[in-house]
């Protein structure tokens, strides 16, 4: 089963965050048929915690099926979305265990087979979210 909800914000923006969130997640893992996705809009988590936007896993940290992606509601609306897209390649890295954070060795993760410690600048994990992110909000704006 396919499960995702927004908390937070407007109605409209909940609806739209809802709507891109099922796209892009057929995109970028479209044979998954067990997921839950709960996305939290929440005011001024950019001046708070400095991000416009985060994922994490919920159940387990190999190959998990349970996320909550946290997005700053206060900033334009193209920038959520884009945050979205970004994250969602975030889920999608998580789900078919290419991106494993490591329980053990905390502020480690395993990309790709090899370890990194988390620094804030460089994962090699963010490259792909960049790249792929505004293609992907996008195509998400062509659809709708």
């Amino acid at each position: 089963m396919i499960d995702i909800e927004a908390t937070g914000g407007r109605k409209k923006l909940r609806e739209e965050v809802e709507d891109a969130t099922f796209f892009f997640l057929k995109k970028l893992l479209p044979r998954i048929k067990n997921i839950e996705i709960n996305i939290v809009l929440k005011r001024g988590l950019k001046e708070k915690e400095g991000l416009y936007g985060d994922c994490i896993w919920e159940d387990t940290n190999h190959r998990p099926r349970v996320f909550t992606i946290r997005m700053d509601s206060a900033v334009e609306y193209d920038l959520i979305m884009d945050t979205l897209a970004h994250e969602m390649v975030h889920v999608k890295q998580y789900a078919r265990g290419e991106l494993v954070d490591c329980v053990r060795k905390a502020g480690h993760s395993r990309w790709k087979g090899k370890f990194y410690p988390w620094n804030g600048k460089s994962e090699p994990w963010e490259k792909e979210p960049w790249k792929r992110s505004k293609k992907l909000y996008e195509e998400w704006k062509s659809y709708k």
